[in-house]
């Protein structure tokens, strides 16, 4: 006797090998891009200075872009991953107050809030500290010259 695999007998075999593969797909580890951690070279910011902004990159980070944004607004240019699992771009505060800096790579996100503090004050007015003259000599002592 041959066994014959009948259209119907075929389509309930893929079916339950697609439904496996839902499963397995559902359990893996995803491999998305995106920025796992987010970082500024320094801690106490103040306006007009220079920092670098970092992120950490996880998953399939290799090729896509990194958005850099401050309170919603893009720094600079979208930049490519390099080296590899890392991106950074230069920024300069221009307001004090609080700063959302967010990472956005392959449609997610990663975001730190940080405060930037006013630039202190250079004091370009005079500060008193100079020697004044009293009247200490007393005046007329020499002679005016005689006849």
């Amino acid at each position: 006797m041959k066994t014959r695999i009948t259209p119907r007998r075929a389509g309930t075999g893929l079916t339950a090998f697609a439904a496996a593969a839902a499963v397995t797909a559902l359990a893996a580890p995803s491999a998305y891009a995106a920025p796992t951690a987010v970082s500024v070279s320094d801690s106490k910011l103040v306006v007009g200075e220079k920092y670098t902004i970092s992120a950490d990159l996880g998953g399939a980070s290799a090729g896509l872009l990194v958005y850099f944004s401050d309170n919603g607004e893009f720094i600079g240019a979208p930049k490519v991953p390099w080296p590899p699992g890392h991106s950074s771009i230069e920024w300069q505060p221009g307001s004090a107050g609080q700063h959302v800096l967010t990472v956005e790579q392959g449609g997610h996100t990663r975001s730190i809030v940080v405060e930037v503090g006013k630039k202190p004050s250079t004091g370009t007015g005079s500060s008193g500290s100079g020697s004044k003259r009293g009247g200490t000599g007393s005046f007329g002592t020499g002679s005016a010259g005689s006849s």
